[in-house]
């Protein structure tokens, strides 16, 4: 970082090189320079009310942002973060159920199984830290092991066999705890192409760890039918973006 100083004084001569009197020079503070070029550069670290402390940053200026431990550079108006997907890890479980078809009830919610056993389940990816998402004793997704702002994205794979035509499929998951428990439906339509056929469905749905009413929780995937009917499930692929 370039250090200002002001110098005063004159030559013996009566010369002074810094024309004359009071002059402005700028040393380079050399513990600051590059001696090594086979070592780490790493910019300042700095508190967020220290970043936004800083008077006329030059633009293109990096710093460490230690409050929300992300990088930011100044790109001329304002602080923008960057390389904040360093701040996760990734990896993915699919659990494959071996249940086998289930009776659904008319208007009735049902939890869906899912124990795990299939061939397809896959754990060889999951993140460092996790070891399920799913108890499989359950079925229930299993949030104990995510961190707040951490966030799956589930694909399910299932098939439902309605016992009359148009019967409504509805699909949700129940999150949180006690009091706090809350549905998210997403997945609803009327299955018109006949009884007692299957009709395979593969939705996509995410979860995020906002609050601890969730995280603290489990997810419980329910499906429901206007008419009676059965259920199968495949099972369930987990994509995990871990903070």
């Amino acid at each position: 970082m370039p250090i200002t100083r002001t110098v005063t004084g004159v030559s013996d001569d009566g010369y002074n090189p810094l024309n004359q009197g009071n002059s402005t020079v700028t040393e380079i503070d050399t513990s600051k320079t590059i001696k090594d070029t086979s070592k780490e550069v790493r910019p300042d670290k700095l508190t967020e009310a220290e970043i936004n402390a800083i008077e006329n940053p030059s633009k293109g200026q990096e710093v460490h942002d230690t409050t929300n431990n992300v990088n930011k550079f100044w790109n001329g108006s304002t602080w923008v973060d960057y390389g904040a997907d360093s701040l996760y890890t990734f990896g993915f479980i699919d659990y494959n159920d071996t249940t086998g078809a289930i009776s659904l009830t008319a208007e009735t919610w049902t939890d869906v199984p899912n124990n795990g056993l299939g061939a397809f389940t896959n754990t060889a990816y999951k993140p460092e830290g996790v070891t399920n998402v799913i108890d499989t004793s359950t079925g229930y997704l299993d949030f104990s092991e995510l961190t707040l702002g951490s966030e799956i994205f589930i694909r399910n794979d299932f098939k439902v066999s309605p016992n009359t035509n148009n019967a409504l499929l509805q699909v949700r998951y129940l999150l949180g705890q006690g009091v706090g428990e809350y549905p998210l439906l997403f997945w609803s339509e009327r299955l018109d192409n006949g009884s007692g056929i299957d009709y395979q469905r593969v939705p996509l749905f995410g979860i995020y760890m906002g609050d601890l009413n969730t995280q603290g929780g489990v997810g419980k995937l329910q499906v429901k039918l206007s008419t009676n009917g059965t259920f199968t499930n495949a099972g369930s692929y987990i994509s995990i973006k871990l903070k």
